[in-house]
């Protein structure tokens, strides 16, 4: 399917003399110059000269398009276009007037279906890889490498991870993981802390709404301490009596120290 490229430069005065001079809207007088271009891109050449063509096949070509009653003056209008300077005479030849610019975008687009069909041909008559080397290859920026997912968390993150009972925002938890490791919590601490929060979840049946994000349960404030195993406490060293010199307590004299005449009895 072929087309014209029509645009605002069309509208002028250009067109509106040949308006006026055909007795005719502005609106049909776009109207015959499209039919006209349309009929030419099957009649013309690309530098628009009507193949083997005189006015009377540029009237026959636009006469399709009025009424019967307005036929008689298809002559009159087919004379205005060449008055107006629509179409050209060189040579005794009919020329389109600005004919490339009407069907520039048409003419490119054959020019590529031409230049694609010639490298087709050539590639199948056994160049083609001859003609791959030739052709110019695209160059394709280049994608940043995005780290995989799949290798982005430790081992022990991911034991943490498959053992916690809610699975949301890993890349956060992940954070948070590093903190507390960064804080002095193991990565036994924090696995066990998963696994008995993933038991307390289970056996209260805990709504998965209710459960808390891993984010959250690995946050500053240490919820996950809660579900770390009790260890014993450590043993707390026992007082030694301290050895107190005869006569003084604290360094002051002791009223009731014993003494050989009898226990409790002042001197």
């Amino acid at each position: 399917m072929a087309w014209i490229a029509v645009d605002q430069s069309l509208i002028g005065g250009k067109l509106r003399n040949f308006a006026k001079k055909s007795k005719i809207s502005q609106n049909e007088a776009i109207g015959i110059l499209v039919r006209l271009w349309l009929w030419a891109l099957d009649n013309a050449d690309q530098d628009g000269k009507i193949v083997a063509g005189d006015m009377s096949d540029v009237e026959e070509a636009i006469r399709a398009g009025f009424l019967s009653e307005e036929k008689e003056r298809v002559s009159a209008i087919t004379q205005n276009l060449l008055d107006c300077g629509w179409i050209d005479t060189k040579d005794g030849e009919l020329i389109l007037h600005d004919w490339t610019d009407w069907r520039s975008y048409y003419t490119a687009l054959q020019e590529k279906r031409a230049k694609r069909a010639e490298y087709m041909r050539s590639y199948r008559s056994g160049n083609g890889k001859d003609q791959e080397a030739e052709k110019p290859k695209e160059e394709k920026p280049e994608k940043k490498k995005s780290k995989s997912k799949r290798n982005e968390y430790e081992a022990d993150f991911e034991k943490f991870w498959a053992a916690y009972p809610r699975k949301a925002e890993k890349a956060n938890a992940y954070k948070k993981y590093q903190a507390r490791l960064k804080d002095g919590f193991s990565e036994a601490d924090l696995l066990q802390a998963a696994v008995n929060y993933a038991k307390e979840c289970k056996a209260k049946r805990t709504d998965p709404q209710y459960i808390k994000h891993p984010k959250t349960f690995l946050s500053e404030t240490t919820p996950f301490v809660d579900f770390l195993d009790k260890k014993a406490p450590a043993p707390v060293p026992k007082e030694q009596p301290v050895e107190v010199p005869n006569g003084e307590e604290n360094g002051m004299p002791n009223p009731f120290r014993t003494s050989e005449k009898g226990e409790g009895e002042p001197e």
